[in-house]
């Protein structure tokens, strides 16, 4: 059996139908595929001599020829919580962390992902956007993240439930290979995690929302808004002045129509600049009789940022106006704030321990 590709042939992170394609320009019948990523999702073998319903010939090919890659883990800082940030080097060496955050209340266990080293859009509350833009990972730097957090999660007896593409990077500026992860994350044969436990986070980018239409997954989908007008709005994410709020609203409907899920609208609140009752008010006109949810995320503060957490009693009274409106409102309890593993803290950086 001759290798046919210029360099080793991948196995993790790739989805079943381009892997059981690699199988078959090999000369092998494709469920080989499926009986490899058996080995590695479910049985959690990453040695291709034991994965033994493989012909011999196969197994010793793999051996030469194959690989299963995953990042290297540096360093696992872990917060009284529960929740646990995981310091990543890749192969070339760039850095990328992803979150394990549990919910006891409602027996939960998920991993923020990152879909790029650093990010392009530089939103003014965001570490990771302050770092600049590096490259985007492949699937299998992706799938590589969420296999090593999984198997953490299974050393305290617990299985891994929901996966939200929430950590470095917009995940919709790297479509093609967050669409590759989804699909082993929802094959059987994979992790086996349906697309209702599956959340996509995005700044709102049209085209690529339409992109993920026309996909065959439907994950739920989280726009992050910040603001009910575009003044305020462009002044916190950069993106809006390309992409202004009212090319985003009519998405809305039509993701609800191709998914038959709610979109959520995510509103980090930053004391004296977005929560008063006056935005609360131009939310509740901007959204209201659309299939929204909103999620409310008081700012979670970072060294460096003049932005600052409001307090609690107004972020409830901000809740309660949306309420009485008759919005679905809820409010993000964050974990990892004292690891910096909360949204927008990642930044990665080798200095989980001097947290």
């Amino acid at each position: 059996m001759q290798n046919i590709y210029n360099k080793k042939f991948e196995s993790i992170g790739i989805p079943p139908k381009k892997l059981a394609t690699q199988f078959e320009k090999l000369g092998e019948r494709r469920f080989r595929a499926k009986q490899v990523m058996k080995w590695i999702y479910s049985r959690n073998i990453l040695d291709f001599e034991q994965m033994t319903d493989l012909p011999t010939e196969l197994r010793l090919w793999l051996t030469e020829n194959g690989k299963i890659t995953l990042p290297e883990t540096v360093e696992v800082a872990r917060s009284d919580d529960g929740s646990a940030k995981f310091l990543f080097r890749l192969d070339d060496g760039k850095l990328v962390e992803s979150v394990y955050i549990p919910d006891k209340n409602r027996d939960r266990n998920t991993i923020c992902v990152s879909s790029q080293v650093g990010c392009k859009f530089d939103c003014a509350f965001c570490a990771t956007g302050k770092m600049g833009f590096s490259r985007n990972l492949s699937s299998t730097e992706i799938i590589g993240q969420i296999y090593i957090v999984r198997q953490y999660i299974a050393q305290g007896g617990k299985n891994l439930t929901n996966i939200v593409f929430m950590g470095m990077g917009e995940p919709l500026d790297n479509l093609d290979a967050v669409v590759d992860s989804i699909e082993v994350l929802n094959v059987d044969a994979g992790f086996g995690i349906g697309h209702r436990k599956i959340l996509v986070s995005t700044v709102g980018i049209p085209e690529q929302i339409e992109k993920l239409m026309n996909s065959d997954i439907k994950p739920k989908l989280a726009i992050s808004l910040n603001a009910p007008n575009n003044r305020l709005r462009s002044k916190i994410m950069p993106i809006n002045k390309k992409y202004p709020i009212e090319k985003l609203i009519p998405l809305v409907q039509k993701y609800f129509k191709y998914s038959k899920r709610w979109v959520t609208f995510e509103y980090v609140m930053f004391a004296g600049i977005n929560d008063s009752l006056k935005f609360a008010d131009e939310l509740v006109r901007l959204i209201k009789d659309l299939p929204i949810k909103v999620n409310l995320i008081p700012f979670n503060e970072i060294d460096g940022f003049d932005f600052k957490r409001p307090d609690d009693r107004i972020v409830m009274r901000f809740q309660s106006y949306l309420l009485a409106n008759s919005l679905v409102v809820t409010i993000r309890q964050s974990k990892g704030r004292k690891i910096a593993g909360a949204c927008g803290q990642l930044a990665g950086k080798e200095v989980l321990n001097s947290r």
